[in-house]
């Protein structure tokens, strides 16, 4: 090569060099002068918190006061006042006395118990019905009372007695009474009594093998008379078992009593016997029975009973029966003042 060419050729490597020195000093862009790249669909994008410096001096709160959480007297000092407060409540009673077919009794007994000491027993206040029936009591305090009838020829039903709440009268379905609309008290008016032999409850075993036992409504004696009662039990030791009892009446007749007050004895419809059946199977399965029944005797005379049945490893029944010692008279109804005992 020739000097001149070399010389051109030196020339060109220095201008080449001074180009890259000058870029690679020059003064950086500033980051807000450069293209921010937007967020694709999808992305999760950060968003700068404000500084804790400007936190703290924008969101300024006082400091919440203490609880106070009161003390164990404290507690039972506002429980005491509710309690008393609510005894305090203003008790009005009015009521009625009927008899079952809707006439007012005068002159009936009405015991009012109120509600009125906290944990103790209640007060006790006598009120008598006048002549249409009608009681009611005003100036006491209490959070419920209770009422119930009785009067000397009449017999207690469910409707005789009754209660009243009177603090939670919106959790009771038994309304407030008022003067115009009193509660009512049913008793059943006693009827034309009969002279009846009564014998009381008495227990009686019985075999668990369908081997009858013969019982005297009369007397309760086993082994005789006209009442013949048969019982067929599973394995006792089993819970639930079957159980079930036959009952006939010899030469007569037994048909089933539904009515409280059912003191007269149907002319017919009686069957030769009758049964109680529990299997085990029942949907309400009870190892307790109590029945009542009407019974025509062979001689014509005329019963009722009770029993309850008590199927277990004592197989036994508890009977309490009433017998008109007159064949014919159909009339049940006792008076323990006109019980006559058996020939």
């Amino acid at each position: 090569m020739n000097p001149r060419n070399r010389n051109a050729l030196i020339l060109c490597v220095l201008m080449a060099l001074a180009t890259i020195v000058i870029w690679l000093t020059r003064p950086r862009e500033i980051a807000s002068s450069r293209r921010v790249p937007q967020p694709n669909p999808g992305d999760v994008v950060s968003i700068p918190m404000f500084s804790a410096t400007v936190a703290a001096t924008t969101n300024v709160y006082p400091a919440p006061p203490p609880l106070e959480v009161p003390s164990k007297a404290e507690i039972k000092q506002a429980q005491e006042a509710k309690i008393n407060m609510a005894y305090a409540t203003p008790i009005d009673v009015f009521g009625k006395v009927v008899d079952q077919n809707g006439n007012p009794i005068a002159g009936a007994m009405v015991e009012i118990g109120i509600a009125d000491k906290p944990f103790q027993t209640g007060s006790k206040i006598i009120e008598t019905t006048d002549q249409g029936g009608l009681f009611s009591l005003s100036g006491v305090h209490g959070i419920a009372f209770s009422v119930s009838a009785s009067k000397q020829g009449y017999y207690s039903t469910a409707k005789s007695t009754g209660q009243r709440n009177v603090v939670a009268a919106g959790n009771s379905d038994l309304p407030q009474p008022t003067k115009e609309k009193p509660v009512f008290l049913v008793l059943h008016k006693q009827g034309d009594v009969a002279s009846l032999i009564f014998h009381g409850s008495r227990q009686i075993d019985l075999p668990s093998t369908g081997r009858p036992l013969k019982i005297e409504l009369a007397t309760g004696q086993k082994d005789q008379g006209q009442l013949e009662v048969a019982s067929w039990l599973g394995d006792t030791n089993q819970r639930p078992f079957n159980w079930r009892y036959q009952l006939s009446v010899l030469g007569g007749g037994i048909l089933e009593r539904k009515g409280e007050f059912d003191f007269e004895a149907p002319v017919d419809g009686y069957h030769t016997s009758m049964e109680i059946n529990m299997p085990a199977a029942a949907e309400k399965w009870s190892s307790r029975a109590k029945m009542d029944y009407f019974a025509k005797l062979s001689d014509g005379r005329y019963a009722r009973f009770s029993v309850r049945f008590y199927p277990g490893d004592r197989n036994f029944i508890v009977l309490e029966s009433y017998v008109n010692p007159k064949p014919g008279d159909r009339n049940l109804e006792f008076d323990p003042a006109k019980a006559v005992t058996a020939p």
